[in-house]
C-alpha cells in the first residue's frame, strides 16, 4: 500500500482533489457521491500516514522528511475540502427548496389563467328589464321550466332592483318544483322570504309546504302551514294552507 502512495506522489494527489473539487462545483448533481470519494480519500491517507511514521525514526527526522510534511498538507487539504463540500450540498439543498416553491407558484398561476380562459362570458345586458321579466313569466306558464328559469337567472345575474329579485327567486323555486326539484325549490323560497319588502312571503310558505308534503315530510310541511295561517291571516292562501292541514291530519 505504501509502495503504491509513494509511486502516486503527493503533489499528483493534490492536484486530483483539486480536479474533483472543481468538477462537483461545475456539477452540484456529483457533490454527496463526490464525498464519498473524499471520505475515502481521506481514509486512505489516514491508513498510510502511521506506516510512513512508524518507519521514519525521531519527530526531528519525520517533520524534516518531505512526504510527512506534503501528507500533513495533504490531510488539511481533505478537510478543506470536505467542508467545502458540505457548503455546497447545502446549497443544492437551498436551491432545490427553492425550485419546488417556484414550481408550485407557476402551476397555481397557469391553473388561475387557465380557469380565466374557460370562464363562461358575462351575460349580455338586459336592455328592457321588464319585458325580460314578462317573456320568463310566459315560459312558465307555458311550463317551459328550464328555459324560464335560465331567463330569472339571467335576470338576477345583471343587479336587479330587490322589489323584482325576490319575485325571480319566487319563481326560480316555482320552476324547480314543476322540475320536482323540491329541496332547491324551497332554497329559493327562502331566498324570496329574506327579502324585508319581499310581497311573496305568504306565496312562498304555501309552496315550502307543498314542497316538504311532496317530499314525503309531513311535520316540515304543516309547520309551514301553520306559519303561513298564524303569521299572514289575510293571505287569500290561507284557506289553501287550512285544507292541506286538513288533509295531512
Amino acid at each position: 500500500m505504501l509502495g503504491g502512495f509513494d509511486t502516486l506522489g503527493a503533489q499528483e494527489s493534490v492536484t486530483v482533489i483539486l480536479t474533483i473539487k472543481e468538477d462537483f462545483e461545475m456539477n452540484p448533481r456529483r457533490l454527496l457521491i463526490g464525498q464519498y470519494l473524499l471520505v475515502a480519500l481521506m481514509f486512505v491517507t489516514a491508513s498510510v500516514t502511521p506506516l510512513m511514521i512508524s518507519g521514519c525514526g525521531s519527530a526531528e527526522e519525520m517533520e524534516e522528511d518531505p512526504l510527512f510534511s506534503q501528507t500533513a498538507r495533504l490531510q488539511y487539504r481533505v478537510d478543506s475540502l470536505m467542508a467545502e463540500n458540505r457548503r455546497l450540498i447545502q446549497q443544492v439543498d437551498a436551491l432545490a427548496s427553492d425550485n419546488r416553491s417556484l414550481t408550485a407558484r407557476a402551476a397555481e398561476l397557469e391553473m388561475r389563467l387557465r380557469e380565466a380562459q374557460t370562464a363562461p362570458p358575462p351575460p349580455p345586458p338586459i336592455a328592457d328589464v321588464s319585458s325580460a321579466y314578462s317573456a320568463a313569466l310566459s315560459q312558465y306558464r307555458r311550463q317551459d321550466f328550464s328555459g324560464a328559469m335560465l331567463q330569472f337567472e339571467q335576470l338576477l345575474s345583471t343587479g336587479i332592483r330587490d322589489d323584482l329579485a325576490d319575485n325571480c327567486h319566487y319563481w326560480i323555486g316555482e320552476c324547480l318544483y314543476g322540475l320536482k326539484k323540491y329541496s332547491d325549490a324551497i332554497h329559493h323560497f327562502e331566498t324570496a322570504m329574506a327579502f324585508s319588502h319581499s310581497e311573496k312571503k305568504d306565496d312562498s310558505l304555501l309552496m315550502i309546504g307543498n314542497s316538504y308534503a311532496a317530499m314525503g315530510n309531513k311535520n316540515s310541511a304543516k309547520e309551514a302551514y301553520n306559519r303561513l295561517v298564524s303569521s299572514y291571516p289575510a293571505s287569500p292562501y290561507v284557506k289553501k294552507a287550512q285544507e292541506k292541514l286538513a288533509k295531512l291530519g
